[in-house]
């Protein structure tokens, strides 16, 4: 029982919130090959800039996708405000 309220159920001993999932394979390589594939393409003779370009719009693409498949509405409106904040400059 509760000490706040009459019939609440009393707060849970211990762990309160569940723990993070550990990282996955496949997160730990995308991860990684970002930096070494920056690295390969500018040092082809890529401009940095174009390079910063096409792993910005990777890393985009990627959200996007996370948050439609996972239905994150907070990550859809993180997206949406750098979006209109990049819009601002």
């Amino acid at each position: 029982m509760s000490t706040t309220s009459n019939g609440a159920p009393a707060p849970a001993r211990g762990r309160s919130r569940p723990s993070r999932a550990p990282v996955t394979a496949a997160q730990a390589f995308g991860i990684s090959v970002f930096p070494l594939l920056g690295a390969g393409l500018a040092g082809n003779g890529m401009p940095v800039r174009d390079v910063l370009v096409l792993l910005a719009g990777c890393g985009a693409i990627g959200a996007a996708v996370y948050a439609v498949g996972g239905s994150g509405r907070l990550l859809l409106q993180a997206f949406a405000a750098a979006l209109h904040a990049a819009a601002r400059r």
